[in-house]
């Protein structure tokens, strides 16, 4: 099985509306798609985890003219879970039907960052090759393939239960030599780089330790 790794910018995201209603001063939120199913009726039902939600979040779901229902709580560690369910737009929906239509699937959690949506598609090379294909002309452009690799399942592990947001933090961290003796790159350095506060790059840094000790232990 094959693992097709592409990625849409923030400002070509056809994921559009829902991911759009997050963001706070034109910061798109970070956060996962924990499952995204196309209905027979043509709407979606999604589950989105979100890390850095707007305190309005309820408000501006209700206002929405694409969302057709919606259920919005906190989690245990600040983030906010909306069960969604909508009328996606045209590109969207296309983009669930190729993923059905090529008996393809998609490796959850999609990830979302500042930066768009990043989504792995698992598959045959065949299978992958023609829905890259068969892509409307709407979505050529927006639509980047990162990479295509022999699909390398994550197993269970502290990564794992980690958020999409701290994964990003611990992989800046380590790849700048945060941890490496004598540490390579400061807080601020870090908080620079994510476009975040120190305290957040902080906070995310003592909670993956957190659970590293946990399991240590």
């Amino acid at each position: 099985m094959k693992c097709l790794r592409a990625h849409f910018d923030a400002d070509e995201n056809p994921f559009g509306s829902p991911y759009d209603v997050f963001a706070v001063d034109g910061r798109h939120p970070c956060g996962e798609l924990r499952d995204l199913r196309l209905r027979p009726d043509g709407t979606v039902v999604e589950l989105c985890v979100l890390e850095d939600a707007p305190p309005d979040i309820e408000a501006r779901l209700a206002d929405h003219p694409d969302i057709v229902d919606f259920d919005a709580g906190e989690t245990s560690d600040g983030g906010v879970v909306c069960h969604v369910h909508l009328v996606p737009d045209d590109d969207v929906r296309r983009l669930l039907e190729l993923v059905d239509e090529h008996d393809l699937l998609l490796d959850t959690p999609i990830r979302l960052t500042r930066d768009g949506v990043v989504v792995n598609v698992l598959g045959s090379h065949a299978q992958l090759t023609d829905a890259v294909a068969s892509l409307p002309d709407s979505l050529t452009d927006a639509f980047c393939v990162d990479g295509l690799s022999d699909y390398e399942p994550v197993r269970s592990g502290v990564r794992a239960d980690l958020t999409a947001r701290q994964r990003e933090v611990l992989d800046t961290a380590v790849e700048r030599g945060y941890y490496d003796i004598p540490r390579r790159v400061s807080v601020e350095e870090l908080a620079a780089e994510l476009d975040c506060s120190q305290s957040t790059v902080s906070e995310h840094l003592r909670k993956v330790e957190s659970r590293v000790m946990n399991r240590l232990g």
